[in-house]
């Protein structure tokens, strides 16, 4: 699952922060040494993947990883909060607000109803 919320996975902080990720959650060592050092050697020496080759090989590793990795609660609550925030703007269209339509590019948003539904007690989400 790609969320909004990652850098992209071919700059130096997208691995690195995907790398420190799979560490915590232990994906780490279920790669190859071979895939590990791609990975870590990329890290090191490059700023910003452009080979096509080095490309390729890096996405392969990167979606292994995110297979193997449970969904960080950020990404939880806003796949939840995105189609609350959707139903939010159709209401408040229909209500004639006009900039209503500006909310669904405001990732707090999403993330606000998403952590809001996920801390709503079970008995009371509809």
């Amino acid at each position: 699952m790609n969320s909004p919320l990652d850098p992209p996975p071919l700059t130096r902080e997208g691995l690195e922060r995907l790398r420190r990720r799979a560490l915590r959650s232990r994906a780490w060592f279920k790669l190859e040494r071979v895939e590990r050092a791609v990975v870590d050697l990329t890290i090191r020496v490059v700023e910003r993947v452009k080979s096509t080759t080095l490309a390729g090989m890096i996405l392969r590793i990167v979606e292994k990883l995110r297979s193997w990795m449970k969904p960080s609660l950020k990404e939880v609550a806003v796949s939840i909060g995105r189609p609350l925030a959707e139903r939010a703007v159709r209401i408040a269209e229909a209500w004639g607000n006009r900039k209503a339509r500006g909310w669904l590019e405001d990732l707090g948003f999403s993330l606000y109803l998403g952590i809001s539904w996920l801390n709503t007690p079970k008995a009371l989400r509809g």
